[in-house]
């Protein structure tokens, strides 16, 4: 059987199998846009799976591992959808725990993948579990400082200072209501709300009366319908920004050493890693976004537009994973990735039809020197 067609029959399986789940078991509404970027970084996993089978650079083999591992997981996601359905039908925050720690494991798990593709570059003679330890410190480390909260207490984001602080608003508000105050300004809700000063967190004194009526202008929109959450989640958007700033500067960090130094590399491993360029800046930009909206409906609709466009350069990527794929499987592939291992300083670097591509259209190839350019001659190798 073609390795083509196993993939597309594992691919195929698994999104009957899915389908046949959420039609007989009980599950919350799944979106149309969350389900096209589940099917594709499923996709794009399996096929990571069979690059780290068939790899015949034993050194590359952990890159891919990690990749299908990343979005393997991601792929995972639709199972929230069946808790608080179908598993802990009696836990009311079983939802919101699933949908939190889902969100860290994945942002971590990618930052994780591309990071190690920058040691292993950085460092590629070491052995790998150095280069495991090495990348463990960094995306570890980097995700225990942001995210130690959820973990010490999973209600973490109930008790932000902002939600603590709305709390004390909205219960306000309703007092006023109550009472049969109707037009209720904010000078009226900070004189009868106790308002605490804040210092990375903890609460170090109360604020004075003008400072209280800011406060309530600055709370009040997010009163109005369920408005709140955009409140609620803003700390864990926030933190999924920090950890693609992380993955960001390893990217630029990855092509800054390839610019100065032009090590050997496997073919299609850097125009993987160049696509997570758009694709971290698309996170960062999508998350602000959430953080800067006041209105749920307006993060929703953000949110969708956000998911089409990661899933048009998911697709992009999925296809260059699938180039990777291929050319490892072919008699020239796999003899040059293992020339790549015995003799990399006498072996030009593969230039794909996206390399000529460019040189044609854009460069003078006669002008330029190095690997990447370097013309294939009929008697040299390739």
């Amino acid at each position: 059987m073609k390795l083509a067609k196993r993939i597309g029959l594992i691919w195929g399986g698994a999104l009957l199998l899915t389908v046949a789940l959420l039609a007989i078991l009980p599950h919350k509404e799944l979106k149309l846009a969350e389900s096209t970027i589940e099917t594709i970084t499923l996709l794009i996993g399996i096929v990571a799976f069979y690059i780290f089978l068939r790899e015949p650079n034993s050194k590359n083999k952990p890159i891919f591992l990690n990749f299908a591992i990343s979005f393997g997981i991601w792929a995972t996601y639709f199972l929230s959808t069946f808790v608080g359905k179908l598993f802990f039908t009696n836990q009311p925050f079983a939802s919101f725990y699933s949908y939190q720690y889902f969100t860290a494991a994945v942002y971590f798990l990618i930052s994780f993948s591309i990071v190690y593709v920058v040691f292993d570059s950085l460092f590629h003679d070491f052995k790998t579990y150095k280069k495991y330890v090495l990348t463990f410190l960094v995306v570890g480390g980097t995700f225990a400082y942001y995210f130690n909260p959820f973990f010490e207490n999973p209600k973490y984001l109930y008790s932000t200072p902002d939600i603590v602080d709305f709390r004390a608003i909205r219960a306000s508000v309703a007092q006023l209501r109550e009472s049969g105050k109707q037009d209720i300004t904010p000078k009226d809700v900070a004189v009868i709300t106790n308002l605490a000063a804040w210092n990375r967190g903890e609460q170090v004194g109360t604020l004075y009366d003008d400072q209280k009526v800011r406060r309530v202008i600055e709370l009040s929109p997010y009163l109005e319908g369920d408005n709140s959450y955009v409140l609620l989640y803003k700390p864990l958007y926030l933190n999924v920004i920090y950890m693609n700033v992380l993955s960001l500067v390893f990217v630029f960090l990855f092509f800054g050493y390839q610019y100065k130094n032009d090590p050997p590399q496997g073919a299609y491993i850097e125009k993987i890693i160049f696509l997570f360029l758009p694709f971290c800046s698309l996170e960062i930009l999508h998350h602000f976004s959430y953080i800067k909206s006041v209105e749920w409906g307006t993060l929703v609709d953000l949110h969708r537009i956000g998911q089409y466009l990661t899933f048009v350069n998911l697709l992009i990527l999925l296809v260059f994973f699938g180039l990777r794929l291929r050319f490892i499987t072919s008699i020239k592939g796999e003899f040059y990735e293992r020339e790549l291992v015995s003799d990399p300083e006498h072996i030009s670097r593969w230039r794909d039809a996206f390399d000529s591509l460019v040189v044609r259209h854009f460069l003078d190839p006669k002008a330029l020197h190095g690997r990447l350019l370097t013309p294939r001659t009929p008697g040299g190798k390739t």
